[in-house]
């Protein structure tokens, strides 16, 4: 239904906000975490613009860099 349709996007801007407070405390750049994470700068962007244009792959992978897996 539409109501979990809208946790699930609530959920991922929190994801993505503990995601940047982290790399920001593990003092990685932008293109650090792309490297470490395997993903292009472009789609890191994307992914801390809170878009939802990127693959799960692609933030699975930038999680598990963080150790938000």
């Amino acid at each position: 239904g539409e109501k979990m349709e809208r946790n699930i996007r609530l959920n991922w801007q929190d994801l993505v906000q503990e995601a940047i407070m982290r790399r920001k405390q593990q003092r990685l750049t932008q293109e650090q975490l792309a490297v470490l994470a395997g993903v292009s700068k472009p789609t890191l962007n994307r992914f801390e613009q809170g878009q939802l244009n990127i693959t799960l792959e692609n933030a699975i992978k930038i999680f598990k860099v963080l150790g938000l897996d």
